[in-house]
């Protein structure tokens, strides 16, 4: 009951295609590493959403469509060929391992909770959850100051909620009037089950820096997973938006390490307008396969 991992590039509106080799996929989870939106020029928001809604066609594909929207009043939408998104699967291969519970859970609530998942028994070695997708409006188009959108866990007993943080403003107190995040879970009763995991917490690296994380075991493979995005723009001034984005597009395994090139959030204007890197930020979740 090994498990796997994969990783590509979309643009929104593509479907992101996990082929596992001919090998029986049981389960799986579908999460981000990255995301950049482009509308071409800078104007107001309306709404910004993302959504990876995963399937299996057959025992050894995962496929995830990919739906982007970042749309103004007008009728002005992101430009999907300067858009783009890293999706990551974790499948289980072989039959289900009780012992590893996936999970992917949409429609989460500002400062609510999923529905209750059931985790693996004894207690867990591994419960970390992430960002799959998120939906911020304002009832009409404005500028932006601030994003932000996080998942977290509440624990209850055997069973765990994801919770969740989706908030947008500007700076004349216009807030959204939806706000909620899609979220996955992976929890596992030890790190023997055939992962490893690490947080990355709050890092905002510039262009061009890498930031590196070594494991306790050689690896094969690794994923990366946005739990936590916060971009704030220069002197949290409100501005038009021309592109905004962030996670970790780029990763490079090399035995015990996993580098990460420029770890961040962004956000442009066509003014030169750019995020305040002390307040723009993500969090990841690296999800390492060891070496047999």
């Amino acid at each position: 009951m090994p498990i796997e991992v994969r990783y590509t590039e979309v643009k929104p509106g593509e479907t992101a295609k996990f082929d596992f080799n001919g090998k029986s996929v049981s389960d799986y989870v579908v999460g981000i590493a990255y995301w950049k939106y482009d509308y071409g020029n800078d104007r107001m928001v309306h709404q910004l959403e993302l959504s990876v809604q995963a399937t299996k066609p057959n025992d050894t594909t995962i496929s995830a469509s990919v739906t982007g929207k970042l749309a103004d009043d007008s009728g002005n939408v992101l430009d999907t060929n300067a858009s783009k998104v890293v999706v990551c699967c974790v499948a289980v291969i072989g039959p289900k391992n009780p012992a590893v519970a996936l999970e992917n859970v949409d429609n989460i609530p500002d400062h609510g909770e999923s529905k209750l998942i059931a985790l693996p028994n004894p207690p867990c070695a591994i419960t970390n959850t992430f960002l799959s997708g998120w939906q911020l409006s304002y009832s009409k188009q404005h500028q932006v100051a601030a994003v932000e959108f996080e998942t977290g866990s509440s624990i209850h007993g055997n069973e765990v909620g994801i919770t969740a943080i989706a908030s947008m403003h500007d700076n004349s107190g216009n807030l959204p009037s939806t706000a909620q995040v899609n979220g996955g879970l992976i929890a596992a009763t030890t790190t023997g089950e055939g992962l490893l995991v690490q947080l990355v917490p709050d890092i905002q690296k510039a262009v061009g820096e890498v930031f590196a994380l070594r494991f306790s075991q050689p690896l094969s493979s690794a994923v990366v997973l946005l739990q936590k995005y916060k971009v704030t723009f220069h002197k949290s001034q409100d501005n038009y938006v021309r592109t905004i984005g962030g996670g970790c597009e780029k990763w490079e395994v090399d035995e015990y390490t996993v580098r990460l090139t420029e770890p961040r959030a962004f956000v442009t204007d066509d003014s030169n307008n750019v995020q305040t890197n002390d307040q723009s930020r993500v969090s990841l979740v690296i999800i390492g396969i060891p070496k047999a």
